[in-house]
């Protein structure tokens, strides 16, 4: 039995709808998988220059003897660094595996579908070219039964083939959506569980270099240039060289205080004649015996 001009636009209109819903998932899975491997590749170039940056770090620390604290800290800190590159490595390829592999298959199966599609539509249109011939040689020519019935007969193999097709189609598209949708849910966990264990790792090894840096001892490692650079006989020297310049200045200093000039004594001021204190007068008897005596 052919199916009714309702139900052949239900159908058409059905293809149509799967049609436009497979095409928009082809093209935005289609820009998902540019994206992840685009996020892939810059990935795998960031490891490339880690691993770069940890080969410089470590032949720098091997040329840094004269500071061996941070010779030390150094080689510490690319060996770490080294390791985060390692787990970014192990991140590029499961992302290569669980996303972008996954979604370029979604390409080909988009692809199947259409072509199913297109199998649908053909079967479709054979039915409607059926159904105008029949009605066409109904109106023109009712009287030739032979060729109505022929007509009749093909009409409804191809609406057999059609309703099949559309039924074939229509659980092929229901299976590709609830896979779609799995899938969908699966990568985007895998994808998380991949970064979180990525970055897990990774701060735990920038938390090790941090406290590698934290070991560096700026002082210690500025003495022994130091030392490197003014060997100890030179030291010696300029020890002892500190030590004449300063009995010198001491030496020099004392001189110049005994040296200094001496004020002359103070004269002392003349007392008036009233502080003056006057001598007692000899008696004249005493004059006497004193001219006596000259005699």
């Amino acid at each position: 039995m052919s199916r009714s001009g309702a139900e052949i636009r239900r159908s058409e209109n059905q293809s149509k709808t799967i049609q436009d819903r497979v095409t928009s998932i082809e093209h935005h899975l289609g820009q998902l998988c540019d994206i992840s491997s685009s996020y892939t590749r810059k990935t795998a170039r960031l490891r490339d220059k880690g691993d770069l940056l940890a080969k410089e770090l470590m032949e720098f620390s091997e040329y840094e003897k004269w500071n061996p604290t941070l010779s030390s800290g150094m080689t510490k800190f690319a060996e770490s660094l080294s390791a985060v590159q390692d787990y970014r490595e192990a991140e590029v390829k499961r992302l290569e595996g669980k996303i972008i592999t996954p979604l370029i298959n979604y390409g080909l199966l988009c692809k199947q579908t259409k072509n199913d599609l297109k199998s649908a539509f053909a079967a479709r249109d054979r039915e409607v070219n059926q159904t105008k011939k029949l009605e066409t040689l109904r109106r023109k020519n009712p009287n030739e039964r032979q060729k109505i019935t022929q007509l009749e007969s093909e009409l409804q193999r191809a609406s057999l083939d059609a309703s099949r097709s559309s039924k074939a189609l229509e659980q092929q598209i229901d299976k590709f959506e609830e896979r779609k949708l799995k899938d969908l849910k699966k990568m985007f966990r895998d994808f998380v569980t991949i970064e979180m264990h990525f970055h897990g790792k990774a701060l735990e090894l920038y938390t090790r270099c941090f406290q590698t840096l934290e070991q560096i001892d700026p002082e210690a490692d500025l003495e022994e240039f130091r030392r490197q650079v003014r060997p100890e006989g030179s030291i010696r020297s300029d020890i002892a060289r500190s030590a004449s310049q300063a009995s010198l200045e001491s030496r020099q200093g004392s001189a110049g205080s005994n040296t200094s000039r001496k004020l002359p004594p103070k004269q002392p001021t003349p007392t008036s004649t009233n502080n003056r204190k006057m001598l007692p007068l000899p008696n004249p008897q005493e004059l006497e015996d004193d001219s006596d005596e000259d005699d």
